[in-house]
């Protein structure tokens, strides 16, 4: 870490601060998880994502530049659930209203709100991450906003060389093969919310056992009623 800012530090941070001026932001915790973030990249280059177009060589402008306006773009831009854009199978109103016995008219309205309800299930991970992020940045935490780390979302550099590198899932069966693959040949550890059979939640073995006090599902619950609040009035 101290290696990389040595060499790197002025370089990352004018882009930094120029992406952060960008939004109006001036944040220093913000600009030091992106500083850990490209500390991390430079020791693991291999961790990178090539998902999309990257040519750029590392440790350079350019390369800075790009990884910035993901990190940042994510962190800043407000999120909402997605409106379908699929059109339901009409199959599945004719299963309903057979099966069940659902009114054709219920039946419709029913699969709506399970068109919503979906929309609304695949933003819970990434409030997930944003919640954690608030409550474990202040303490040393780097959030990979930008999603361009394989399988890691939160990361930490230890005192004297070496990182505590977390990935977070929502609930405990939703790993997909190729996260755990990669995490078999790291030392990335897996937290997830909640079980999915009873649906208890996870909390107190947070693997950070000071900041895992501080987490909580009610918080997490007000985390996300003010974050979309804010947002459906913006």
């Amino acid at each position: 870490m101290d290696a990389f800012l040595k060499k790197f530090g002025a370089e990352a941070s004018a882009v930094a601060d120029q992406l952060m001026s960008n939004y109006s932001v001036t944040a220093e915790t913000d600009k030091r998880s992106f500083l850990t973030v490209l500390a991390f990249l430079h020791e693991f280059p291999d961790t990178l994502s090539k998902r999309g177009k990257f040519n750029a060589q590392p440790d350079t402008i350019e390369y800075f530049s790009i990884l910035a306006t993901k990190f940042f773009s994510h962190r800043y831009n407000k999120e909402r659930p997605a409106e379908p854009k699929t059109v339901p199978d009409p199959m599945v109103r004719k299963i309903m209203a057979a099966f069940k016995e659902y009114e054709v008219g219920h039946a419709a309205r029913t699969e709506r709100e399970h068109q919503l309800s979906m929309a609304a299930e695949n933003m819970v991970g990434s409030l997930l991450e944003r919640y954690v992020a608030s409550v474990l940045e202040p303490h040393g935490w780097a959030w990979c906003s930008g999603d361009f780390i394989r399988a890691v979302d939160l990361l930490k550099p230890k005192p004297g060389g070496g990182w505590v590198i977390l990935q977070i899932k929502n609930r405990d069966n939703s790993e997909n093969s190729s996260s755990s693959a990669i995490r078999k040949n790291t030392e990335i550890k897996k937290w997830f919310r909640t079980f999915a059979r009873t649906g208890a939640t996870n909390w107190s073995a947070f693997p950070d056992e000071v900041l895992n006090k501080k987490l909580s599902e009610e918080a997490f619950e007000q985390f996300v009623v003010k974050y979309l609040k804010t947002e459906k009035g913006s």
